[in-house]
């Protein structure tokens, strides 16, 4: 293995990251809070002083990077990075400990949206820090999953593959910079809109600001406690919910959508809808009409998105259809935490195809998707990706009770913390959330919420091509 493989991309990442953080800051300068200013380009120092000396080390030498450089990438990347974010959770929040600060940290920049610390506790800095993290988060979730871990998707699967996708044989990460500026124009833009757009609704300036971007990068994240019932106007949550839509669909369905002026026909879409739509119907049933439609459509985008927001905590009433909505997630090449929904439609049209070949035994019938044809091994790789993600989350609810957890809430705490969607187990549990895990809890749902990031197989299998080489 090529450690210039790894090391070029992963500097160039923490580069980029340490100068969006040191702009941050520049714009924070006005509000006064310096303390906020210092923790911020104190961040962006030890960002850019690692990012820019493994840089310029590398620079002039020819890279070469194949599947065991990306895997190492993509593990550095979610592993390493979080580390440098824990600055402003440790200055802003007198008595916060370091295990604590590193938890906040791995769940914004994972896009989980745990807290350990209620946002009335903290000082407004650290709430849009919390939502800054989120947002670069689902900004790395969509590079490394277009221009990344698509390189792992099985032949005649391509998930993830896309527009985005267009790398050289010895070098996978030639075209990244390609991919990143496309992916951020979009991402900017849509965050850019929905802000103007909550604003325009009555939302504040800061919440409007804080609520687009962990909107659109599904974390979850507000600036006060509780339902967002009472917290904005409908027309603001209407805004919210098509907002994290978006995050959950694929971007370069987006993409397709802006540059092409029209809404293209997509499978996913149509999938993740129906799922909506199921769940609402399940709320509706929950809750007994005590809650509106608008509340209950919501609740469900809010759960099938990962992003965990809440209008009439419709999720309580209908617990393990919630939890199991969120494991599915959003599409391919999103924001959102969970399978993918994309693996589910495959799943099912292969169930369909295998019955078809019980009835007719001798006829020549196969799996399709998006025009292509889904060969044995990729479909073998679907059923041990999803059997893996259970058997994953079976294993972690063993470890949570073990670890002292109420076995009631170690579920939760196992699957919202893979399906990087940490407001839903709050909901869920409002007895025993976060702030109540203890320290080894805490490590374990931090692994986990990487291993959502890494789409669970896909990071194993990264971890496998890697040790291959060595």
């Amino acid at each position: 293995m090529s450690m210039l493989g790894v090391l070029r991309p992963l500097g160039q990442t923490w580069t980029a990251l340490a100068l969006v953080i040191f702009l941050v800051a520049l714009f924070a300068l006005p509000a006064g809070d310096f303390l906020a200013v210092q923790s911020f380009l104190i961040t962006a120092a030890m960002l850019g002083f690692a990012g820019g000396l493994i840089w310029s080390a590398s620079t002039g030498v020819k890279l070469i990077a194949r599947a065991a450089e990306a895997s190492a990438f993509v593990m550095a990347l979610w592993i390493i990075t979080p580390l440098f974010f824990v600055v402003p959770f440790l200055l802003l929040t007198p008595g916060m400990g370091y295990l604590q600060a590193l938890f906040e940290a791995y769940s914004a920049l994972t896009t989980t949206g745990a807290i350990l610390a209620a946002p009335e506790n903290v000082p407004d800095t650290l709430i849009f820090w919390r939502c800054l993290l989120s947002f670069l988060g689902g900004f790395l979730t969509l590079l490394t999953a277009a221009g990344v871990l698509a390189a792992f998707d099985k032949a005649g699967l391509e998930l993830r593959k896309s527009f985005l996708l267009t790398a050289d044989h010895d070098n996978i990460f030639s075209n990244l910079h390609v991919a990143a500026r496309r992916i951020a124009v979009i991402y900017a833009g849509l965050a850019a809109l929905g802000y103007l757009v909550l604003a325009g609704f009555g939302v504040p300036a800061f919440e409007a600001l804080c609520l687009s971007l962990s909107a659109l990068s599904t974390g979850g994240y507000t600036v006060s406690s509780g339902p967002l019932e009472g917290q904005v106007s409908g027309a603001a949550i209407a805004t919210l919910t098509l907002i994290c839509l978006l995050g959950a669909s694929n971007i370069a369905y987006l993409r397709a959508v802006v540059t092409q002026r029209r809404i293209p026909r997509d499978t996913d879409v149509a999938a993740m809808l129906l799922l909506v739509v199921g769940l609402s119907v399940l709320f509706a049933i929950g809750t007994s009409g005590g809650s509106g439609p608008l509340a209950i459509i919501a609740d469900a985008v809010f759960v099938v998105s990962t992003s965990g927001f809440t209008v009439d905590n419709a999720a309580g009433h209908a617990p393990l259809a919630a939890v199991l909505a969120a494991m599915i997630g959003g599409a391919a090449t999103s924001t959102a935490g969970g399978l993918k929904i994309s693996r589910l439609v495959i799943l099912s049209r292969g169930s369909l195809v295998e019955l078809a070949r019980m009835a007719h035994p001798s006829g020549v019938v196969s799996v399709k998707h998006r025009g292509r044809t889904t060969d044995n091994p990729a479909m073998l790789a679907l059923w041990v990706t999803v059997l893996g993600y259970i058997g994953l989350v079976a294993v972690a609810v063993v470890l949570f009770a073990l670890a002292g957890e109420p076995f009631e809430s170690a579920w939760s705490i196992a699957s919202t913390a893979l399906a990087n969607a940490g407001p839903l187990h709050d909901q869920l549990s409002p007895d025993h959330g976060w702030p109540d895990l203890s320290s080894a809890s805490k490590i374990m749902a931090i692994v986990l919420m990487v291993l959502g990031r890494l789409e669970v197989l896909a990071g194993l299998a990264a971890i496998a091509a890697l040790f291959r080489r060595f």
